[in-house]
């Protein structure tokens, strides 16, 4: 017999005396909470706020997903737009251009023979029966139970870029808890649905309804969604002495997030020291339990998710902005055998960004990094974003590149990272087409320049496709979904040698979705880093 919410167990809440305190109600109001999880950050920009100020911006499509939902609005020119075939003028290449490139069909039936094809369709097929392994596209897991047994539904934002649903999403999947999934695009993506909005009128996310309530804060989700079933997979430890050791590894968390903030977001090294120093008290608490997880035991803890999200984003944002190598680095190799741990287990893996995404998801949800005063690291800063490096033939990944991977995760190397892209863009190439032609539409970027900072500039729902454009720019994908499958110089043969005023067009166009691949939204890591590249191939041919 279902138990209500208001007796699901004891609810334990941070205090700012670094203890746990205990609530027997576990619909404990949020607002009374502001000062366990929303203290203010001392110090610096937007990021220096509060941690409740989060839930600003993610993509609203995936772009390789279902028509039906997310990029559908997308290829009809945005929020409300209509397409459109406006734009600047365009003189379209030969129909032997156009020809040249294997069609959508053939494609798709290709990667199908592939065993990386196979899989994934596989996949897809247990993914719609609330099966198969944790990916960013499932919209209910059952975890082998009913459907009926669902209590919980998550509402997240679309493109995986909000840490507070990322680690809520990584709890019900390690608790294995059936949920339902609900994706919601963050203001600076465009506005919220009205039906969400009536739910939620202050519209934050990560928000979970449990048997039709809902709630919101990230750390009061997490320690409800584990009480109601106490015995499953248990977040958290049952031993008061464990427990008063969680609580202050909690709020040494919140320390870390602070001197993130205040050395990531001030110019050149104001507040390294104290980063650094926070970084070595995290790295010892982890190195004081026999295996990787910070309260031990054989599988990661709530505390453990709290700690990740942002951990996560940290390694990147420091290493583009500042030049300091956190990952790899012998002073926290407790931290990095913790990343590596996570990165072995396949919910954070369905859950993980590649840095370019995070380096293009920081700057909406908590003010731009601050790189003034360090010039001399322009080389990695251009590796991660792509002004250098993303091109054929790229480097083998490792563990010692500079972004990592493990050994687990490149199985099969890069051709089935290859085929992981082709399977990902020959899922919705023609709707693709259409959005890279907004970038010779009407109103492209008009978006970002109306809102500023406070809005990602990658976001783009007022821009309208150029309908002129899109048999070219579709033409131009199925090439790089066809050197995807058999190789850029065979691809190449099949390829008009065509020039004119229409490669600058199309030149654009392509730039324009490559700068728009996002890890884990449309594809894994290494598969994005293959199609980036393989894109900057086409790029090149025009």
């Amino acid at each position: 017999m279902r138990r209500s919410l208001r007796t699901a167990g004891a609810l334990i809440l941070l205090s700012s005396s670094s203890t746990f305190a205990f609530s027997s109600s576990a619909l404990h109001s949020v607002s009374s909470l502001r000062s366990a999880v929303g203290r203010p950050i001392p110090g610096a920009s937007r990021a220096l706020g509060t941690w409740s100020s989060r839930a600003r911006s993610a993509p609203v499509m995936n772009l390789f997903g279902s028509v039906s939902k997310g990029i559908s609005n997308a290829m009809r020119g945005g929020a409300g737009g209509a397409a459109s075939g406006g734009g600047r003028p365009y003189s379209p290449r030969s129909a032997a251009f156009v020809d040249g490139a294997p069609s959508w069909e053939t494609l798709k039936e290709e990667v199908l023979k592939t065993d990386v094809g196979k899989r994934l369709a596989e996949e897809k097929a247990l993914r719609e029966m609330g099966g198969g392994p944790p990916h960013t596209m499932n919209k209910m897991r059952l975890f082998g139970q009913k459907e009926e047994d669902v209590r919980v539904v998550l509402y997240r934002d679309a493109a995986a870029w909000c840490p507070y649903c990322q680690k809520v999403w990584l709890l019900l999947e390690e608790k294995q808890l059936p949920y339902r999934v609900e994706k919601i695009n963050m203001r600076s993506y465009g506005e919220k649905p009205d039906w969400f909005m009536k739910k939620m009128p202050r519209g934050l996310l990560p928000v979970v309804e449990i048997d039709g309530k809902m709630v919101s804060e990230s750390i009061v989700i997490m320690q409800m969604i584990d009480q109601l079933a106490p015995s499953l997979n248990p977040m958290l430890p049952s031993d008061q002495a464990e427990l008063a050791r969680a609580s202050k590894l909690m709020n040494l968390e919140r320390d870390l997030f602070g001197a993130w903030c205040g050395f990531t977001f001030q110019p050149g090294g104001f507040g390294r020291k104290f980063f650094e120093d926070t970084l070595s008290q995290v790295d010892k608490a982890l190195q004081e339990t026999s295996g990787p997880w910070i309260l031990g035991g054989d599988r990661p803890s709530l505390v453990d998710f709290q700690y990740v999200s942002h951990v996560e984003r940290m390694v990147p944002s420091v290493l583009y902005w500042k030049g300091l190598k956190m990952r790899g680095d012998p002073r926290w190799a407790g931290i990095t055998a913790w990343l590596e741990a996570f990165e072995k287990r396949p919910a954070y893996v369905a859950t993980k960004s590649d840095y370019y995404t995070h380096i293009k998801d920081i700057p909406p949800q908590y003010g731009p990094g601050d790189a003034r005063g360090m010039q001399e690291n322009e080389d990695i800063a251009s590796q991660l974003d792509g002004r250098k490096g993303w091109t054929l033939p790229l480097e083998p990944l490792s563990a010692t590149s500079l972004e990592p991977e493990i050994a687990e995760n490149l199985v099969g190397g890069e051709e089935a990272a290859r085929h992981e892209a082709l399977f990902s863009i020959t899922s919705n190439g023609a709707a693709v087409a259409r959005f890279c032609a907004r970038a010779a539409g009407e109103d492209v970027g008009e978006w970002y320049r109306q809102g500023g900072s406070s809005r990602s500039e990658l976001a783009d729902p007022l821009a309208a496709p150029n309908l002129d454009v899109v048999p070219d720019v579709d033409a131009c994908l199925r090439y790089i979904a066809h050197a995807l499958l058999v190789g850029p110089e065979a691809a190449a043969l099949t390829m008009p040698n065509e020039g004119g005023a229409s490669s600058a067009t199309l030149r654009t166009a392509l730039d324009y979705l490559r700068k728009r691949v996002g890890v884990p939204r449309d594809m894994s890591f290494p598969a994005a880093r293959q199609f980036r590249a393989h894109i900057a191939w086409m790029l090149q041919a025009l």
